[in-house]
């Protein structure tokens, strides 16, 4: 802060020192006091690079700690944000818009701080030399350094509002390049020669924002060069006043040395603070969108006074009345549901697709609270429970499913991540799920490592679902909700899998949805939905009786296997 000063202060003495000698003539024995000027001017010169080095040692030290703890905390909310929120637009736009530079706005803010205070003191100090010396020219160089502080501003403003408005198109962007740099993804593309179809929507949404942007740098440059010319113009006044000085002969060539780095110093200071606070108001738009992310209020709403179940065995499930329609939706995905999941059974969800079969499953995982009517569990409404205590007795797999590329026994037993692993479960339920099958024959059985990016084994499509099922079921949960589990098994397997699940203790209830009828049709009791409405319910004996929908699907199924 002071060290630009005072290198400006020793060089001015230096310069009249070297002068007077000069027109003395004196001998080389009287230079002591050049050489002690001079090693004055050479110390505060190099001191702040010394004390710049020690100073970005501290910030790096900072932010590592500022990113450990920002990154952590951070993960943590975005963990805490209900299931429902990640689903509405709104929020991805905000999520995108937030974290597009990561935590850096953040430590830019906080370390910017630090950057004001040190422009602020130097020009303090700087302002208290020029004022002392002539006001009229320090003003000169301080309003002309203003403008520029204002276009910074406006276009810091501007810059926010282009990525705020391109969120959208800066999420697609991110989804297409999912297809290029996810290994999986890329053999599909791959196969089906579609990068070029790819390639051209990422290059128009890429040439579409940077049409904006060069459009938006055009404007910035334009009118950051006047109030350049601006600032140069009020910086030629002050330095000709200054000249004109000692021309007069009211200050030494020393003194304008001086008073020209005094005035650069502070001019410095001046473009330093403004440009500081210019970026911290940016890096501020950025953070309030973070601290949003960070503030966002939950969807479902815990109760204050949770009614503990404090559950032994399977619920009884009963829907009264629910109706169901997704945020700025105005179609009813279910309606008038009145229906009830007996403790202990083995149920079956039927429909078409889009017949709300995933979001009763969804109603009963309480990610969404009914728009209207109720869920009892026990006789108790699912609102007045804890949520996280109600998750405890669930075990979900939902079709699209998480893999962990874990070693085989932490991918399984991460379904109860808050017990230590059992590896007995882990291999009964890798059993179950006919697992084991493959997990045997590799050299490093439950020990294995999984994932070829970090050098294990890569499951195939149909290994990972029956990974998937072990998790699910090392869950051990009491109420079991499967949705689509055996999709990419195979026939013999998927028998296993569902006589086994079938046979489960009647302390617990399996929920299924499939479209295999051989699957659902030994289920205890089945439910049909159509277009959000349960039309017909019992077990497959009853419901072959009616001749209704789930007689017509089931029909039509086994028809294509005689053929």
């Amino acid at each position: 802060m002071l060290a630009p000063y005072a290198s400006s202060y020793f060089l001015g003495k230096l310069v009249d020192g070297i002068i007077n000698f000069a027109k003395a003539g004196s001998q080389i024995s009287n230079y002591n006091q050049i050489w002690f000027l001079l090693f004055l001017y050479v110390f505060v010169t190099s001191l702040p690079n010394l004390l710049g080095n020690i100073q970005y040692y501290y910030r790096r030290v900072i932010y590592s700690v500022l990113a450990i703890e920002l990154d952590v905390s951070i993960l943590r909310k975005r963990e805490a944000i209900d299931i429902a929120t990640y689903e509405d637009p709104a929020f991805q736009d905000l999520n995108q818009r937030a974290f597009r530079n990561g935590t850096g706005p953040i430590y830019n803010v906080t370390t910017g701080q630090l950057e004001t205070l040190y422009s602020i003191t130097s020009l303090i100090v700087g302002t208290v030399i020029a004022v002392h010396f002539n006001l009229f020219i320090y003003a000169v160089v301080l309003l002309s350094a203003i403008p520029s502080f204002f276009v910074d501003m406006k276009f810091a403003s501007r810059s926010w509002s282009i990525w705020a408005k391109d969120s959208p198109d800066q999420r697609r962007y991110a989804d297409l390049r999912q297809h290029i740099v996810s290994r999986v993804q890329l053999f599909e593309i791959k196969l089906l020669q579609a990068g070029r179809k790819v390639f051209d929507w990422i290059e128009k949404i890429l040439i579409n924002f940077y049409k904006n942007q060069l459009q938006f740098e055009k404007t910035k440059l334009y009118q950051s060069s006047i109030t350049d010319v601006l600032s140069a113009i009020g910086l030629m006044i002050g330095l000709f006043l200054l000249v004109k000085q000692v021309i007069i002969g009211t200050v030494a060539v020393g003194g304008l040395v001086y008073l020209i780095g005094t005035f650069f110093n502070v001019r410095s200071a001046i473009s330093s603070l403004l440009t500081t606070i210019s970026n911290q108001y940016e890096d501020s738009l950025i953070t309030n969108d973070i601290i949003d992310v960070m503030e966002t209020a939950p969807v479902i709403i815990e109760a204050r006074n949770p009614v503990p179940l404090k559950l032994k065995s399977a619920p009884e499930i009963v829907f009264e009345n629910v109706g169901f329609k997704y945020r700025n939706s105005d179609k009813w995905s279910l309606k008038n549901l009145n229906l009830t999941f007996s403790a202990g059974d083995n149920i079956g969800l039927v429909g078409n697709n889009g017949a709300g079969k995933t979001t009763l499953v969804k109603l009963i995982s309480r990610i969404y609270d009914p728009t209207e009517g109720r869920i009892l569990i026990n006789g108790i409404d699912l609102k007045d429970i804890s949520i996280q205590e109600w998750w405890s007795y669930l075990g979900i797999m939902f079709q699209d499913y998480a893999n962990y590329d874990f070693l085989v026994k932490d991918a399984i037993s991460i379904g109860n991540p808050n017990k230590p692993t059992n590896l007995t479960k882990v291999i009964e339920a890798a059993h179950t799920s006919q697992a084991h099958l493959f997990i045997e024959e590799w050299e490093k059985k439950y020990d294995q490592q999984l994932g070829v990016e970090f050098s294990g084994k890569e499951p195939s499509k149909g290994q990972r679902q029956k990974l998937s099922i072990a998790k699910t079921l090392y869950r051990d949960g009491f109420v079991m909700i499967l949705d689509e589990p055996t999709a990419s098994v195979d026939a013999e397997s998927e028998s296993k899998i569902f006589d086994s699940i079938e046979n489960l203790p009647k302390d617990r209830t399996a929920i299924l949805i499939s479209h295999d009828f051989s699957t659902i049709s030994a289920c205890d009791k089945i439910f049909v939905l159509d277009d959000g409405r349960l039309i017909e319910e019992g077990d497959h004996k009853h419901l072959m009786s009616l001749k209704g929908k789930y007689a017509e699907l089931y029909n039509l199924q086994a028809k294509r296997f005689k053929k």
